[in-house]
């Protein structure tokens, strides 16, 4: 079944603002969007799947993983492109779970190192972190409207996101 919009529920941040980035893999032409550290205690759950988009989830509604599957030459370039000044931190759960939802409209810079994915299209976003560079925009329903990645690295056979979540466990505190 195809979502047409996906819930979200936004309350205060019980931890502090996870590491988080985008790699695009050159060699498969895809950006991999890692959100918090790789660990065992956020392990793969659930899912929610497009033409071109696959969103992973915790067990506990918390996102970890995004996939697009589409070469980054045929994003919608718009050079005025600017992520959102005025972000909050948040602890962001995703109530969709195992369904499909319409692929985003992909938006980058001109440098390609930001990149848009919109799903709403509303006058009033609200700005959370999902972590340090993955900013999940939602409207006054708490319904996703876009997602950000404002950081991307290119990566060779996954040697970027290798070394980021590697240095990402080493950060860990012992009381994880």
């Amino acid at each position: 079944m195809t979502v047409n919009t996906i819930g979200l529920t936004i309350s205060t941040p019980t931890e502090p603002i996870l590491p988080g980035r985008g790699f695009y893999q050159l060699e498969e032409e895809a950006l991999f969007i890692q959100v918090g550290p790789f660990v065992s205690s956020r392990r793969f759950y659930s899912y929610l799947e497009g033409t071109g988009i696959l969103l992973h989830f915790d067990r506990h509604g918390r996102l970890i993983f995004v996939e697009i599957e589409m070469a980054r030459r045929h994003w919608r370039l718009n050079p005025h492109l600017k992520a959102p000044t005025v972000v909050e931190p948040a602890d962001i759960r995703w109530l969709n779970f195992r369904n499909s939802i319409k692929p985003p409209r992909i938006e980058t810079n001109a440098r390609r190192t930001v990149v848009k994915l919109s799903f709403e299209d509303t006058v009033e976003a609200r700005s959370y972190y999902a972590a340090d560079s993955v900013i999940v925009q939602s409207d006054p329903s708490d319904r996703l409207c876009a997602l950000w990645v404002t950081d991307i690295t290119d990566d060779i056979a996954g040697q970027e996101i290798g070394f980021f979540r590697k240095k990402s466990r080493a950060k860990q505190s012992y009381y994880s």
